[in-house]
């Protein structure tokens, strides 16, 4: 009886190494955003306010959609991202601390 798939090959440094360049290939090492060099500290933390305000959101609208013990998974990751929120903002406050 002939056989119609051939057997894998036994070198496992070459599917390795096959398996590395098929990884730089598809995923490239590049990060696939960029931020421009002239952003200051301040405006880095008012994009990072409003990209975590956007995920919380998220995270809270995917929560009311499922069901336990994927709710409550959800929700921990929107309790998370509220903490690293508040934390940025006020951050952001100690930058322009409000004068009394």
């Amino acid at each position: 009886m002939n056989k119609l798939v051939p057997d894998p090959p036994t070198d496992l440094l070459y599917d390795r190494t096959a398996f590395n360049r098929a990884l730089e290939h598809y995923l490239p090492s590049q990060s696939f955003h960029t931020i421009n060099e002239d952003l200051s500290f301040e405006d880095s933390l008012l994009y990072t306010a409003s990209l975590l305000n956007s995920a919380s959101a998220t995270a809270l609208d995917c929560g009311e959609l499922l069901e336990s013990p994927q709710r409550a998974k959800i929700l921990a990751v929107w309790h998370l991202l509220e903490i690293a929120k508040t934390t940025v903002d006020r951050s952001i406050e100690c930058l322009h601390p409000r004068k009394t």
